[in-house]
């Protein structure tokens, strides 16, 4: 069953920022953060959206839904192990919020 890895940051991303997934250790994919909706009235106007899929070198499965608003930023990464061990890989698998904003 495909696991989900959680995260979430107060910062909201000026200037963009980009999610790091490691894998003991090593980075193996980066995923952009969009810039929230600047001057909206209401959070929910505030909201920007970016989905990505990717596999790693051996094959397991990963799509990041990252969303940006003058809240911070939340993401949610689902993997699924191609030995069908979803369970084992989420645990050598990390998320890392790293900002662009000075």
């Amino acid at each position: 069953m495909p696991q989900l890895i959680t995260g979430k940051d107060s910062l909201p991303p000026i200037l963009g920022s980009y999610i790091l997934i490691i894998k003991d250790g090593e980075e193996i994919h980066i995923s952009g953060v969009p810039s929230f909706v600047p001057g909206a009235d209401r959070y929910r106007d505030s909201v920007s959206e970016n989905n990505d899929e990717f596999e790693d070198d051996e094959g397991n499965e990963f799509s990041i839904r990252i969303c940006s608003s003058s809240q911070g930023v939340e993401w949610d990464l689902n993997l699924s192990a191609k030995d069908g061990d979803d369970k084992a890989l989420a645990a050598h698998i990390r998320t890392e919020y790293q900002s662009n904003d000075c």
